[in-house]
């Protein structure tokens, strides 16, 4: 009996911290005494919370203090158009209120843009602007309101822009450290896997059996999803020369 063999490099993140957890817990479950690898499961935990911490970092990356602020920007303007919208409504002019009777209609349709994730605000912005420079440009002129969906637009198109470049900005460096702890942790792994297989040579399987099954069941399930990807890469390829 040996422990399974398994190509941890080929694993996506989320796959590899997956099973790396699933090895973590397996040991604690079993005892890293009772497997003789208490020395080497101390170091290997380290490792782990460093690629935990590296995970965290890449799935948070666009979230930044920068990216809030440029947020908060659009929100002011949006409730501040808004607010101009709702004041155009008792207005003197009677054609000031019916125009800002209609683009009240148009922002109801929008809800309460400010409170919506990232992604979607920016779509939502990106389409009140088209609106009102479309059917709804007569509204806007009526009330003088072209300036405010203009500095709406520039804060929103800033925001996108902020939210793509300190997204690749800071993947890219975190993917880096990311690459480096994986290699550290699946040369941990491996020398806990190569340990246990020379202590069941030399002493034999007893007291190893049930780990090493529970562990080789999880290997099998991870080799399983590589083999499926690679066979659908091989049969895309196979397309593309056909």
């Amino acid at each position: 009996m040996e422990i399974t063999k398994i190509n941890l490099s080929n694993l996506r993140n989320e796959e590899h911290f997956q099973f790396q957890t699933e090895f973590k817990d397996l040991v604690i479950q079993t005892g890293a005494s009772t497997l003789n690898i208490e020395t080497q499961f101390t170091d290997y935990q380290i490792l782990y919370d460093q690629e935990e911490e590296a995970l965290q970092v890449i799935r948070k990356s666009a979230t930044t203090e920068q990216l809030a602020e440029a947020d908060t920007d659009r929100d002011i303007l949006t409730r501040g158009a808004t607010d101009a919208v709702k004041s155009g409504l008792n207005h003197f002019s009677e054609e000031k209120r019916i125009a800002a009777a209609r683009l009240k209609i148009l922002l109801d349709q929008y809800g309460n843009i400010s409170r919506k994730p990232y992604d979607e605000e920016t779509a939502a912005i990106y389409k009140l602007v088209k609106e009102s420079q479309g059917p709804y440009a007569a509204d806007v002129t009526t009330l003088d309101m072209a300036d405010w969906f203009t500095e709406l637009n520039t804060k929103n198109l800033a925001f996108e822009t902020l939210m793509k470049s300190r997204y690749s900005e800071e993947a890219a460096k975190t993917e880096l450290r990311m690459k480096q702890v994986r290699i550290d942790i699946d040369a941990g792994y491996r020398g806990i896997a190569d340990r246990l297989d020379a202590l069941m040579l030399i002493n034999g399987t007893s007291g190893y059996e049930a780990f090493v099954r529970e562990l080789n069941s999880r290997a099998d399930k991870y080799n399983d999803i590589l083999a499926q990807r690679k066979g659908r890469s091989v049969q895309k390829d196979d397309k593309k020369e056909e």
